[in-house]
């Protein structure tokens, strides 16, 4: 699948910092953003711009009302000493708002194609081997195999949707062996700066920031099942639980490339570690 469907300027971003970053910070990461290409307006917010939210990486409740603005603000962890974001999670960002492949530049990219359920499970198993043949932990693979199940079960199994919209196979997952070929997806996976780089791709373009925001909201409480779009509702949340940064990329009814990568570190409190967020429509 093409990565760049809608190659276009990327958006100037109105860039400010929250409660969790002391004002100085803004002027330390803003040459930074300045020099990976990215159109900014320093410490302007806007009701009618795109803003990006530098912040401590901290991701929890309070964020999910951000993500639920019109467009939604974009969530960078200022992770690196002195308050910076990282150059690899720049990169990422101004791929996403450019149209190019979220990808690791200069290395190898696995592309797998899915048409059956059992891919699910040969691309996580994919996921794992590549961790540990990076020298990453078991416990890192684990999360990584995790990561790719959800992405792939959540791109073959709950975007797809008939004419009408409805789903064709959300809702009976334990009956699908097969999916139809037109409703295949493809997952890649890589190892780059920051860990295992792990996307999915699919052609329905239909995933819109409420569920993440849902997600979002439970954070550090009690799983509430959502049954909903026909899964248990808890893959996105194990997604923002293990990832180091989450990236969206919409174009609706066209395709939706979601990204997620996952750190080698330390795997005690994962959860609570720096995440960076980035939603974006086309």
């Amino acid at each position: 699948m093409s990565a760049n469907l809608h190659p276009e300027a990327s958006p100037c971003l109105h860039v400010i910092t929250d409660a969790s970053l002391p004002p100085a910070v803004l002027e330390q990461a803003a040459p930074e953003l300045e020099r990976s290409g990215l159109p900014l307006k320093v410490g302007e917010a806007s009701p009618q711009g795109r803003e990006l939210v530098l912040f401590d990486g901290r991701l929890g409740p309070s964020h999910a009302t951000l993500l639920q603005r019109e467009p939604p603000a974009l969530l960078l962890a200022t992770r690196e000493p002195g308050g910076l974001p990282s150059q690899w999670e720049m990169r990422v960002l101004g791929s996403l708002l450019r149209g190019e492949t979220m990808m690791p530049r200069g290395v190898m990219v696995a592309r797998l194609w899915l048409e059956r359920v059992a891919d699910i499970q040969a691309a996580s198993a994919e996921a794992a081997a590549l961790v540990e043949s990076s020298r990453g932990s078991r416990v890192a693979a684990g999360l990584a195999a995790d990561v790719m199940h959800e992405l792939a079960a959540n791109a073959l199994l709950d975007a797809p949707v008939d004419a009408s919209g409805t789903p064709r196979y959300a809702h009976r997952r334990d009956e699908v062996q097969e999916v139809a070929a037109e409703d295949a997806c493809e997952v890649a996976l890589a190892v780059g700066e920051g860990g295992i780089y792990l996307e999915a791709v699919d052609r329905f373009g239909r995933l819109t920031p409420a569920p993440i925001a849902r997600a979002l909201s439970s954070l550090g409480g009690r799983v509430q099942v959502n049954a909903s779009g026909g899964g248990a509702g808890l893959g996105l949340r194990r997604i923002l639980e293990h990832g180091e940064l989450i990236a969206v990329r919409v174009v609706p009814g066209r395709e939706t490339r979601m990204l997620c990568v996952v750190g080698f570190g330390e795997a005690r409190r994962r959860a609570a570690l720096p995440k960076s967020l980035l939603y974006f429509q086309s």
